[in-house]
């Protein structure tokens, strides 16, 4: 199965803060613009194939754009990580020795005392390993931490390098699940 992963839009009004999991606002306006371009680089394919979404508005929002008149698939495994006691706060109010902590242990470390990368990966090989039997294409509508940790599961990123590798709103990523390396 071929999985386009997709970032949602750009929330509002999180600029320097550690958002995670938290419900934050999109310009709904804005969306049936994001669902027309990650349509036109999918290709026709986004017309007909299910749509998968975490259940956070911000991704509802476009994946239901896309999926209209259908209703996307919600999966609480494709949430974003957990960032714990880091949820709502701005990054430079946390504490130093902590975000040094996560820095020399990214994959392990667990922000804020909630979900590490390592506990997002095993979430994400149990959903996918769903659909690995399956033939065509699904789209999944999802968060940049979760898309960082598929495309690290799948071989397409090392562990040095995930954690730094931008994944912008909007954008779109392509996984192979037949042919992908499938680890932890």
């Amino acid at each position: 199965m071929i999985l386009y992963l997709v970032r949602h839009p750009t929330p509002l009004d999180v600029l320097g803060v550690c958002y995670g999991r938290r419900e934050v606002a999109i310009d709904a306006a804005g969306v049936p613009a994001v669902a027309k371009s990650v349509r036109a680089r999918i290709g026709a394919a986004a017309d007909r194939c299910r749509i998968f979404s975490s259940p956070s508005l911000r991704c509802m929002l476009l994946a239901r754009a896309m999926s209209a008149p259908r209703e996307p698939v919600v999966a609480e495994e494709l949430r974003e990580m957990d960032f714990g006691s880091w949820e709502g706060r701005r990054w430079d109010e946390l504490p130093r020795e902590q975000l040094d902590a996560w820095a020399r242990d990214v994959w392990r470390y667990r922000p804020g005392g909630a979900e590490s990368a390592a506990l997002v990966a095993e979430r994400w090989l149990r959903w996918s390993a769903g659909l690995r039997e399956r033939s065509g294409i699904a789209v999944v509508v999802t968060h940049a931490g979760l898309i960082r940790v598929a495309l690290k599961c799948h071989g397409t990123l090392g562990t040095d390098e995930f954690a730094q590798h931008p994944i912008d709103y909007g954008s779109v990523h392509r996984i192979d699940l037949a042919v992908a390396r499938a680890t932890a």
